[in-house]
């Protein structure tokens, strides 16, 4: 479905982040469809957008995505390098306002995960907030934390509007069945198998999902699949999965045609963040069809409610055990709430999100 050329809607997106996520590809080919150009950038050093504007020309929408990629560094006194480039990016912000430009911000996370200068990167999120034509979130819930956390005023969180995470079911190949997906990687095929699968980043608890995991009883299996953020992870990751034969561990880059092998070779996915607001994971593991098991955060108990998955109190520490071992213990269960995430998933289609994106643009 197009839409006439004096319609068309010309977007700049940034940063540009396809090669490690596929959900910027699936929204801009849907877009496009909707008769939406977009053209992304990385910017330069100095002054990133503007350089995208002078390589691509002035848009009608400015997209932004990923906040942190702005101003977080690894340099050095991190809060001050974030309010210098918090400076940058709002006077860019304010040019490009003054040139006509609708500026659009899709707010994937509260804060940066590693939260190397949160005081600095929540006042920079507020001001943006300011900026802001209009604000996007994934879910209701999410746009009431994102009110709350970056204190805005009524007239500012008025401007949040929700579009849903897509889902990947036109991204990675899903042809493979489970008993020949644990063939391939020696698991047994009657035992309950749980998975975490992605880059695995402090925030993401994976050193202590393996050691509470070694207080489920049961015959039964955790796979952890993914690149370590860096050796000090992958250290932890290690020496805690080195006691339990029942922890399986592949810690590298999966290649895209080989993630369907460990999706369909699970029961179940767990995702045991200490900060989420919303997560390609958890959308990545309904799109194939497995339940979840997750804390109670962001948009995931909208996106799995009671019946795609295990939710679990953060603040209990006991919550991701009992969780655990409520889906280790009925796998037959687990097969109901992954059909439930199928279906689910299948709601989630690019053309609606892209039309709804659209509108937000208009």
């Amino acid at each position: 479905m197009t839409d006439s050329d004096d319609d068309r809607i010309t977007v700049l997106m940034c940063p540009d982040y396809r090669e490690s996520n596929p959900y910027q590809s699936e929204l801009i080919d849907a877009l496009e469809a909707r008769g939406v150009d977009v053209s992304t950038t990385n910017g330069g050093w100095a002054f990133p957008l503007l350089a995208g504007v002078r390589r691509h020309g002035v848009p009608d929408v400015l997209h932004l995505h990923w906040l942190h990629r702005f101003v977080i560094t690894k340099r050095r006194f991190p809060a001050v390098f974030a309010v210098l480039l918090g400076v940058r990016l709002c006077f860019e912000l304010i040019l490009l306002r003054t040139l006509g430009v609708r500026l659009v911000w899709t707010v994937h996370n509260l804060l940066d995960h590693e939260r190397s200068a949160p005081r600095s990167e929540l006042v920079i999120r507020h001001a943006v907030a300011w900026l802001a034509d209009r604000l996007v979130v994934h879910c209701e819930a999410a746009g009431a934390l994102v009110a709350e956390t970056y204190r805005l005023p009524e007239r500012v969180s008025d401007r949040i509007r929700v579009v849903a995470h897509g889902n990947f079911a036109d991204v990675y190949e899903n042809d493979v069945s489970q008993s020949t997906a644990r063939e391939r990687l020696d698991l047994p095929s009657d035992v309950p198998v749980v998975a975490f699968f992605g880059l695995i980043r402090p925030y993401k608890n994976v050193p202590e999902l393996i050691e509470t995991f070694e207080h489920v009883p049961g015959d039964a299996r955790l796979l952890v699949v993914g690149n370590p953020w860096n050796e000090d992870v992958s250290d932890r990751v290690r020496e805690a999965s080195a006691d339990d034969d029942r922890v399986h561990t592949v810690l590298e880059y999966v290649p895209e045609d080989e993630i369907q092998v460990y999706m369909r070779a699970t029961d179940a996915v767990v995702l045991p963040f200490d900060s989420v607001l919303t997560s390609g994971s958890a959308v990545l593991a309904m799109t194939f069809g497995r339940a979840v098991v997750a804390p109670v955060m962001g948009c995931l108990p909208g996106l799995i409610g009671p019946d795609g998955g295990y939710l679990y109190d953060p603040g209990d520490p006991d919550g991701l055990r009992v969780a655990l071992r409520k889906a280790v213990d009925d796998r037959d269960r687990l097969r109901e709430m992954g059909r439930r995430n199928r279906k689910a998933a299948q709601s989630l289609d690019w053309d609606r999100i892209a039309k709804r994106t659209r509108d937000v643009y208009a």
